[in-house]
């Protein structure tokens, strides 16, 4: 009689009732998928709100913990054998998976999701990141990157012999939950919509968005209208440069919500000005929705915005280009509201394709 195999998944993500993502979507549907091969599966989070969607779910969550003690203290405790290890979200090669790895017979996933500074982690912690390596390195069976970019930059920060060890796994997205803007004829449309789905942190630049509209002239403001979608701790310090500027006829603050896959379809573009990236799942959102996106060209972001395809690219923090590229959308010098690229961005980050892809390492 075989083992049933057993997966422990560590997650360094807050679960929240006004934020039910496609990483929430993913995990219920991974575990769903082992529940069906025969697989056990224990989640472990930090402190989060009780959703209704994960009841049918293992879930260990504590207020008192973190989430590497949260499981380090479940396994002596409980003394609980598993045969795979998952992380996400968690710094990479910290003395945490040699523990994992010194009291469990298990196989350990690494996913990684970080994105880095624009201008790189300082001298200090990149000779911290180096060190953590050479002492832990043995921990980890397999890195997954999130994208290319990642990969490329754990090659740079660690070590080049990780290639062996690195599998790339896109993210994906439950496509058919994601409304599509239809193309139709926008010659003469009168104002443009954009959206904004972002954490509200100063690192997703969304002031170089608001600094980019004081440099229009009136005619084109008043045809603008920006929606934003999200929370953090960045959100005040926006909301005055708004006031300061007169913008509140043109940005409206929304908060999370839980149905962005209805509503990205009413909007002709998003703009995301982030400085650092891993793979956004919201440009792939977008995407999915038929609606093109204004980025910037870090991280994994030019590994699914095509400049002038489905999208249009401009460096960090050049307020100048992203107020020209906005100037001429709304002036129709340039658009790509007539293109048709949904298709295969559903074809290629189908979340059925992101749990398939994780199952083979099992």
């Amino acid at each position: 009689m075989h083992k049933v195999k057993s997966i422990a998944v560590i997650c360094n993500y807050q679960l929240k009732a006004n934020r039910i993502g496609s990483m929430d979507r993913f995990f219920l549907a991974f575990d769903e998928a082992c529940k069906k091969r025969g697989y056990t599966v224990d989640w472990f989070f930090p402190k989060s709100e009780k959703l209704d969607i994960y009841n049918s779910v293992s879930v260990y969550s504590d207020d008192k913990s973190n989430i590497e003690s949260l499981f380090l203290n479940h396994i002596y405790s409980n003394k609980v054998e598993y045969d795979y290890v998952f992380t996400h979200f968690i710094e990479l090669f910290t003395s945490f998976y040699k523990t994992v790895k010194s009291k469990l017979n298990c196989k350990v996933f690494a996913v990684d999701h970080m994105s880095r500074p624009l201008d790189g982690f300082p001298l200090k912690k990149r000779i911290k990141r180096k060190l953590k390596y050479l002492i832990n390195n043995k921990s980890i069976d397999k890195i997954i990157a999130v994208s290319e970019y990642i990969k490329n930059q754990n090659l740079k920060d660690y070590s080049s012999n990780l290639e062996n060890r690195t599998d790339v796994i896109y993210n994906g997205i439950q496509t058919e939950l994601y409304q599509v803007r239809e193309k139709g004829n926008r010659d003469n449309l009168v104002s443009y919509r954009f959206i904004v789905v972002s954490h509200l942190v100063y690192e997703k630049g969304i002031q170089d968005l608001i600094l980019a509209l004081t440099k229009l002239d009136k005619t084109t403001l008043e045809n603008i209208t920006i929606d934003v979608f999200g929370e953090g701790i960045y959100k005040s310090t926006l909301t005055d440069l708004v006031h300061k500027y007169n913008l509140e006829k043109t940005i409206n603050f929304k908060g999370s919500v839980d149905n962005l896959y209805a509503l990205y379809k009413a909007y002709d573009y998003m703009i995301q000005p982030t400085y650092m990236e891993a793979f956004s799942l919201s440009i792939l959102e977008s995407l999915c929705c038929n609606v093109p996106v204004i980025t910037t060209t870090v991280g994994g972001n030019v590994e699914i915005v095509k400049d002038g395809t489905n999208g249009y690219l401009f460096q960090t923090k050049d307020v100048n280009a992203l107020q020209s590229i906005i100037k001429q959308i709304c002036n129709d010098k340039i658009s790509l509201l007539s293109n048709s690229f949904s298709s295969k961005i559903r074809e290629q980050y189908a979340l059925k394709a992101m749990v398939d892809n994780y199952l083979k390492l099992i």
